[in-house]
């Protein structure tokens, strides 16, 4: 064969091979690490059937026409609709959903870089320095927000400007800041777990109590008929951690030594700073082998000011907000768990706030997160983060 045939041979195959490209992402210099949470719930009725409702479309440094209607933005996180209970450490890569339960979520972006030993790759990168940010709402459809129909891009809840510093690592929330009102407001924290001595075999939590201004007092009052625990959290409560696995008729059994632990405050605050971490160690269990935890559960506590684990013992009344409780991880299927924990979050389907994964020759391994609780109006939030782990080997 002479070489015009091998090139005619060859021709096809390099069609084929040049249709096959990878996406290709815009570099960004100098970039900032972004997270944003749509908090913005509501119920249906009568009162509000009207207003806009909050499916979302996030927007940063939007081109509008004469009339203020974006018709493009330099990053944009479309179909934001309200955020999932537990915030996974990793995106869903294989995912293919149009509504997204976060930003960038599903979305296929520039993620942020293992940092610190750990997995950012939840997080978006964006420009860093001043811009403006604007949330506004849009139909329940499948329509990409710039291919709607001028009349039908929503309206602006949220319209402000951040300055966010290269290499700093940020979560975002749109919140309701006066609960009356419903006003809606941009929440935007600088996390600090990148640049804290972290030790690699402890879990971290923090606390935040996220709550409009107003809502302990104004918003309906809900007791379960058991054991009096509330929906609600009082401006200021004390936490405890109970560290249990699960028993015979799906009982939470404490493990020895690790019931009631304090671990602080929470307070209700819209401000944007870093609430302190508490820790709890990954092999709790002394009888554990220390790669795997076994399956357990964390539980934390919420006691108002006067109350405790010692001293609480559910009288006939109990005041709405003394006390009420979340419950992660290997909880079973109990359908009376919610009358002692109302707030089940399952994280981690065997362990938790601990993600425990195939990792090396070990199927699974346990490692160490950090965590963050969010309560926001009558619901629990948690946020885990993971360390960069070995590939499992097979």
């Amino acid at each position: 064969m002479n070489k015009r045939y091998y090139i005619f041979l060859l021709l096809p195959l390099l069609g084929l091979l040049g249709s096959c490209r990878k996406t290709e992402y815009a570099s960004i210099q100098s970039p900032a690490y972004l997270r944003v949470f749509n908090c913005l719930d509501y119920t249906a009725s009568l009162d509000n059937k009207d207003a806009p409702q909050p499916f979302l479309t996030f927007m940063i440094d939007p081109a509008t026409d004469e009339n203020g209607i974006p018709v493009s933005a330099a990053v944009t996180g479309d179909f934001l609709d309200h955020r999932d209970d537990w915030a996974m450490p990793y995106p869903d890569a294989a995912s293919n959903v149009i509504w997204q339960k976060e930003f960038p979520g599903t979305k296929r972006v520039l993620a942020a870089p293992v940092l610190n030993g750990y997995d950012l790759s939840s997080w978006a990168q964006v420009p860093s320095g001043k811009h403006r940010v604007i949330f506004r709402t849009r139909p329940l459809n499948n329509t990409p927000y710039f291919e709607l129909d001028k009349q039908d891009r929503g309206v602006t809840l949220i319209d402000t400007t951040i300055d966010l510093t290269a290499g700093e690592v940020y979560t975002m929330h749109a919140l309701v800041a006066e609960y009356a009102s419903k006003q809606a407001m941009m929440y935007l924290r600088n996390e600090t777990f990148p640049k804290q001595p972290f030790a690699d075999d402890q879990v971290y939590v923090n606390c935040y109590n996220l709550s409009a201004k107003g809502f302990f007092e104004l918003s309906a009052n809900t007791v379960t008929n058991e054991v009096l625990t509330s929906t609600k959290l009082r401006d200021t409560m004390n936490v405890y951690y109970t560290l249990a696995r699960r028993g015979a008729f799906n009982a939470v059994v404490p493990m020895p030594g690790y019931k009631g632990i304090p671990m602080g405050q929470i307070y209700r605050s819209l401000e944007s700073k870093v609430a302190p971490y508490f820790s709890f160690p990954l092999f709790a269990d002394s009888s554990s082998n220390k790669i795997f935890t076994g399956n357990m559960m964390q539980q934390f506590s919420f006691y108002a000011t006067g109350f405790s684990p010692e001293n609480m013992v559910f009288p006939d009344f109990l005041a709405v907000g003394a006390y009420s409780s979340l419950l992660l991880g290997d909880f079973g299927d109990n359908p009376n768990r919610s009358s002692y924990y109302p707030f089940l979050v399952r994280a981690d389907l065997r362990t938790g706030l601990i993600v425990s994964i195939h990792s090396g020759t070990n199927n699974p391994r346990s490692f160490a997160t950090v965590n963050t609780i969010e309560y926001i109006n009558r619901r629990f939030y948690v946020t885990t983060v993971q360390r960069k782990y070995a590939p499992p080997v097979y």
